[in-house]
């Protein structure tokens, strides 16, 4: 009896702990990563999600080598899992110019695309949109995006994704109404997104705001 009651205060002790743990992520999750780094780090090996969280965390703030440690040795099982993966290996294989990487994630954002629970989900088809966006068929990319576009009305990444695929399909004018809708100054202040708008000027008879 004795020996039961220990074991069950260590269990109790086991399961509040993790209990609170799991309110200490949720916590960061809430409040939009705030203090993910010290909170998170040490939640790793404990919650599962917290390894997914903090890698979102430092894609956000453009920490892309520290998101690719996170998540190298990890084995998606789930589609956010496999999701995160494609955009890390995009990440890097942008940066580093590795068509290894790009690759990865092309094959990463297909198999959720394609796969049958996720095929008409949200996240599916911009899988499907960015799979295409990395194999360069524009056509196929604004596809996707046209059926998904009213979720996105005023968000940055995918006006700056749907416009660059409306000008590589020679739709300038609505590249550019795109493209000027976005409001972030990192993206606005960024060599490409200003080449991509004068281009859309020029074609668009607008050369003097080119």
């Amino acid at each position: 009896g004795h020996y039961g009651r220990e074991v069950l205060m260590d269990l109790q002790s086991a399961a509040y702990n993790y209990e609170n743990d799991l309110v200490k992520h949720n916590l960061v999750v809430f409040r939009n990563g705030e203090n993910a780094g010290k909170v998170l780090y040490p939640l790793l090996d404990i919650i599962p999600e917290a390894r997914l969280n903090l890698a979102i965390y430092h894609l956000r703030n453009d920490e892309v080598k520290e998101a690719d440690e996170l998540l190298r040795d990890l084995e998606p099982v789930l589609p956010q899992e496999y999701i995160l993966k494609g955009v890390v290996n995009a990440a890097v294989g942008q940066i580093e110019d590795s068509p290894e990487h790009l690759k990865m994630a092309q094959q990463y954002f297909q198999l959720v695309g394609a796969s049958a629970s996720e095929c008409d989900t949200i996240p599916g088809r911009q899988c499907m949109a960015s799979c295409f966006f990395l194999l360069k068929q524009f056509d196929d990319v604004l596809l996707y995006l046209k059926s998904i576009k009213s979720y996105f009305y005023q968000d940055d990444d995918f006006n700056w994704n749907y416009g660059i695929a409306l000008a590589s399909c020679g739709q300038f004018e609505e590249a550019e109404e795109k493209l000027l809708s976005i409001q972030s100054e990192k993206y606005k202040s960024e060599y490409a997104y200003l080449s991509w708008l004068a281009r859309c000027f020029i074609f668009n008879m607008k050369s003097k705001m080119a």
